[in-house]
C-alpha cells in the first residue's frame, strides 16, 4: 500500500496566487480593450506587462500543481496485478447469467439424447 501524503499547503497557496494573477491579467486585458474602444484606438496587441503577468501566472500554476500532485503510479501491469488476489481478478458477477436462452434453443438436442 502506498502511503498517503499530506496535502501541500504551500502548493495550494501558489495555485491560489497564480489564479489571482490570471484573473487580474484577464481583467486588465478587458480594461485595456475597453479603453481602446473608448478612444477609438486600434488594437495593436496587449501591453507587455499583461503578457508577462499571464506567463508568470501560467508558470506559477504549473509549479503549484507539481507541488500538490501525488506521486506517480506505476504503469506496468505486473505491479498492479501483484496487489490483487486471484479471487478478485476472476470474479465478474456482472457476467453471471442464470436465466439464459440455452434451455430453449437446445431443448431438442437435449431431449433426443
Amino acid at each position: 500500500m502506498a502511503v498517503q501524503q499530506t496535502p501541500s499547503y504551500f502548493g495550494r497557496f501558489v495555485c491560489l496566487v497564480a489564479f489571482l494573477l490570471l484573473f487580474h491579467s484577464g481583467y486588465s486585458t478587458f480594461e485595456h480593450l475597453s479603453y481602446l474602444k473608448a478612444i477609438d484606438g486600434h488594437e495593436s496587441g496587449l501591453p507587455l506587462d499583461i503578457g508577462i503577468e499571464l506567463l508568470v501566472s501560467v508558470a506559477l500554476f504549473g509549479f503549484g500543481i507539481v507541488l500538490v500532485a501525488d506521486d506517480f503510479k506505476e504503469i506496468l501491469m505486473e505491479t498492479e496485478m501483484a496487489k490483487q488476489s486471484i479471487e478478485s481478478l476472476d470474479a465478474r458477477p456482472s457476467f453471471y447469467s442464470f436465466n439464459h436462452r440455452g434451455r430453449a434453443v437446445f431443448r431438442n438436442v437435449v431431449l433426443k439424447n
